[in-house]
């Protein structure tokens, strides 16, 4: 057993195979919650969390699912700190005695947090994702005040892929791809071709020209707990760090399969109501969005790295997500000329 205390240095979290349906004995004595009762989350698409139960509070419980270095955890922890400050309920750290931010154990990260009540919101509908496009609009004003300097640790813009992939241990984005195509040659093969695409299209757009601003990363409806019609929590940072506000709208237009445009057009009129995008950002869109899911398939192939786990998730995301996108183009195009007019 190995367990270690940090309150964000900088050494490296390498992920282990999975440790099973309870947190650890050992990891609940750290955050002073031994033998607390302890129930998991069925939900979440990387990361593990548990609701835990002591006789004096209510926490949550993460294992982070992919690698983590623990001076990243620190920066997203102070990311929340910063916005909670500001009255967003988010689920701020609540270290053990000894004022650790994270604890390795076993060759992973864990953290505790604040448990916030509430749910999501039931009906994706106008009204809701026009309240959710109002509420990213303020918090990115909010979180422009973030004062820690420079890019959050093992962290890059969207299309700083190679970033991405350190922490599996090929060297770059396109060496876990070569790595990937001596199993899987024709989807790697799709993968490069979307990449390439992709950088051109960044690059002749002048994506590099934006500002950089503190993200959120994962902006979606179930990462929102409402109560009696207002926001309870405002959860999951982990993907959090300095890059165009534009990045966390662009993902948004593909929770799996494209966007409904009436849902989509609700979305960015809440948006603008707070901060208007400019030409610059509409033109840029497009891009972003395939970007977004270049980033998701670069996680995905971390963990392929890692874990060995089937790659099902890229392949959907290649084969049907990107294509699905392409189509849905022209609909987000006459939602930027609506916008612009």
């Amino acid at each position: 057993m190995r367990l270690s205390f940090s309150g964000g240095g900088s050494e490296g979290v390498r992920v282990a195979q999975e440790i099973g349906e309870q947190v650890p004995e050992e990891i609940l004595q750290a955050f002073g919650l031994a033998g607390a009762n302890q129930r998991m989350f069925a939900d979440g698409n990387v990361n593990r969390h548990w609701r835990v139960d002591a006789a004096d509070r209510t926490v949550v419980v993460r294992r982070y699912g992919v690698p983590r270095g623990l001076a990243s955890i620190a920066w997203e922890h102070q990311l929340m700190a910063f916005a909670a400050a500001k009255g967003w309920p988010a689920p701020v750290a609540e270290p053990p005695a000894t004022v650790a931010t994270a604890l390795g154990f076993e060759a992973g990260a864990w953290t505790c947090h604040r448990f916030l009540e509430g749910e999501a919101a039931p009906r994706d509908t106008p009204a809701s994702r026009h309240i959710m496009g109002r509420l990213l609009g303020r918090l990115h004003k909010d979180l422009a005040g973030f004062e820690v300097s420079g890019q959050r640790p093992g962290f890059g813009k969207t299309w700083e892929l190679d970033l991405m992939v350190e922490p599996a241990g090929a060297g770059s984005f396109n060496g876990l791809v070569a790595a990937f195509g001596r199993e899987y040659p024709e989807l790697a093969a799709a993968i490069r071709r979307q990449r390439y695409r992709n950088l051109r299209e960044l690059s002749r757009l002048h994506y590099p020209d934006l500002a950089a601003h503190p993200i959120h990363g994962d902006f979606s409806p179930r990462n929102l707990l409402f109560q009696d019609g207002q926001l309870t929590g405002l959860l999951d940072f982990d993907f959090a760090r300095q890059d165009a506000r534009l990045c966390d709208l662009a993902p948004l237009l593909m929770p799996f399969q494209p966007l409904e445009p009436r849902l989509a057009a609700a979305l960015f009129d809440g948006y603008q109501s707070v901060r208007r995008l400019s030409e610059a950002e509409w033109d840029l869109l497009p891009a972003l969005v395939r970007a977004s899911l270049l980033w998701w398939v670069a996680l995905l192939l971390v963990r392929w790295r890692i874990t060995g786990e089937v790659p099902a998730g890229i392949g959907r995301t290649i084969n049907q997500r990107f294509p699905a996108f392409d189509a849905f183009e022209p609909e987000v195009r006459a939602l930027a000329q609506r916008a612009t007019a």
